[in-house]
């Protein structure tokens, strides 16, 4: 490719992404749809991009991308909010994905009529939405702070519980003597414990050496390097990399609340500390927004450069409809569920959290996983992926689009009667 055309594309990329944000203030649609289908102009309908080669870096920049969301999505959440939404989330993430792997899981065996096996690599595959794709979202919703917090949470815990599941299940198909009941839930417990461990530690450490130089040049390349790493590490160890990221980056965000609140109590103990050491300067948040946006951009047009017009079968379009109703059909019956236990989803909230059903790159890492491990050989899998993944985006794009366009005022008027 010529030089010249390829920094035009880069550019290209760089506006539309901009613009496209622009267009979601006026127009409400979100600027995920506007970028993958700018993917898919350059890559399946033109082949000005070949997709074959961006295939096999999709793990390492979708991980990227990850990484860097949901460290903003953390900075954005106050601790309080995030201690008081923790149970519901929770809830809401543990029942929208068993509902959706449960309801998956039964239409491919009695449906498609297959094994148990791998129909319950279907479900497990299926059954979490995208944090990558959510939190930018849920960033320009006009919904109330306590439901972008829900929801924000609940994202992260059904992506978590979509690695897990695929991972230990692969395991227990390659050695099934290995696992049993009780040692399936020792080992998500041990995934947990270390991931939060680890985000609290380097969340407190953290906090404090950035209050003395963040104001230094360089300070957030330092504060990115160590991001990576400590993904890295708590990937090493045995946890799960997305709940540490996002647990460290609201400690970050928070520090100087946090610091605030244990102050009264350090000075019982004859210890005092100055809450200004632990707050985050606002420029190392302002790089790290423009990192974020520059990466996040380039993720949706990476999503779209990865389809292909082959995919669209007739037998694989009707296993994506049914995947879809599936979906809402959990997410309707979750919410109600949850919604006596969380004021925050009131009902005039249920179409935007209905709508919250993308599926996005980690669920095609996780398909990519299954068919290297050699588990199953489901030609129909890398379709119905994608297929889904780009069905799912379109109709959260109509559900974001029918609730702007009718509950902005209403939220903004339910988060100023929480400030008072």
């Amino acid at each position: 490719m010529d030089v010249s055309l390829f920094a035009a594309i880069i550019g290209g990329i760089i506006v539309l992404g901009v613009v496209g944000d622009f267009l979601f203030s006026k127009t409400k649609i979100p600027t995920p749809i506007i970028l993958m289908f700018a993917g898919i102009i350059l890559g399946p309908a033109t082949n000005i991009l070949q997709s074959d080669i961006l295939s096999g870096i999709a793990p390492y920049f979708g991980t990227f991308a990850l990484i860097l969301i949901l460290f903003e999505g953390g900075l954005d959440l106050e601790f309080d909010l995030v201690i008081r939404q923790f149970s519901s989330a929770l809830l809401l993430g543990f029942l929208s994905f068993i509902l959706a792997s449960a309801g998956i899981t039964a239409f491919c065996l009695i449906g498609l009529q297959m094994d148990l096996s791998e129909a319950l690599l279907y479900g497990f595959i299926f059954g979490g939405t995208s944090p990558a794709i959510i939190l930018p979202l849920l960033s320009r919703l006009s919904i109330p702070k306590k439901l972008k917090t829900l929801l924000t949470l609940e994202a992260v815990i059904s992506e978590v519980l979509t690695v897990i599941s695929v991972i230990l299940y692969i395991n227990i198909l390659e050695e099934p003597g290995h696992y049993q009941g009780v040692s399936i839930f020792n080992h998500i417990l041990a995934i947990l414990g270390i991931s939060i461990l680890l985000a609290g530690l380097s969340g407190l450490i953290w906090s404090r050496f950035m209050g003395y130089f963040s104001k230094q040049n360089l300070a957030y390349m330092l504060t990115l390097g160590f991001i990576l790493l400590l993904y890295t590490l708590t990937d090493f160890l045995g946890g799960e990399g997305a709940i540490t990221i996002l647990a460290f980056g609201i400690l970050l965000g928070n520090g100087k609340i946090l610091a605030f609140k244990t102050q009264s109590a350090l000075a019982k103990m004859n210890n005092t500390i100055n809450i200004d050491d632990f707050e985050l300067d606002e420029v190392v948040k302002k790089i790290n927004a423009e990192l974020t946006f520059l990466v996040r951009t380039f993720f949706f047009v990476f999503i779209g450069l990865l389809f292909d017009f082959n995919f669209f079968t007739e037998e694989v379009l009707q296993m994506t409809a049914a995947i879809i109703a599936i979906f809402f059909i959990s997410r309707f019956t979750s919410a109600n569920l949850v919604r006596p236990l969380s004021p925050s989803i009131r009902s005039a909230h249920i179409s935007s959290t209905l709508g919250i059903i993308p599926r996005g790159l980690a669920t095609a890492v996780m398909a990519f996983i299954v068919l290297e491990s050699g588990v199953t050989t489901s030609s129909e899998l890398l379709p119905v992926v994608f297929s889904v993944i780009l069905a799912s985006n379109l109709l959260m794009a109509a559900f974001v689009y029918y609730y702007e366009s009718r509950h902005k005022e209403s939220a903004v008027e339910e988060d100023s009667r929480s400030i008072q």
